[in-house]
């Protein structure tokens, strides 16, 4: 069940970004909050498939590069040097510390609702 609940977190995550927001700077880089929304997408979608690798005992093949260009990367429209230059561009300007910090709050909070959902279905039960 933890499986379904995290991979319903990714997809809302996933298509919660396509808001109309500025996406990229007056550099054409990811703006701050958008590289943010970015790395938590690739961080939910890593631990998806950590988590169903981890329980399925065939080895699957690796889909990792092919996902991230092809679903996170196009539905924050931006491409994937695009991403590695805004990377580098905030880790350059001491900067990616802030956005790592943004990322793993998000990432805690959505493991908090994770877990009072897992709990109030458990009560249920």
């Amino acid at each position: 069940m933890k499986k379904y609940i995290l991979l319903a977190c990714c997809i809302l995550f996933l298509f919660s970004c396509s808001g109309k927001k500025k996406k990229l700077d007056d550099n054409g880089l990811l703006t701050q909050e958008e590289l943010v929304s970015v790395l938590i997408d690739i961080h939910l979608y890593d631990a998806t498939v950590s988590t169903i690798r981890a329980r399925e005992s065939k080895s699957q093949p690796q889909l990792s590069q092919a996902y991230y260009d092809s679903l996170i990367l196009h539905s924050h429209e931006c491409n994937d040097s695009i991403f590695r230059a805004s990377v580098e561009y905030y880790t350059i300007e001491g900067k990616i510390k802030s956005i790592y910090e943004q990322v793993v709050d998000s990432l805690n909070a959505l493991r908090l609702v994770t877990e009072q959902a897992e709990r109030a279905e458990k009560n249920a039960k």
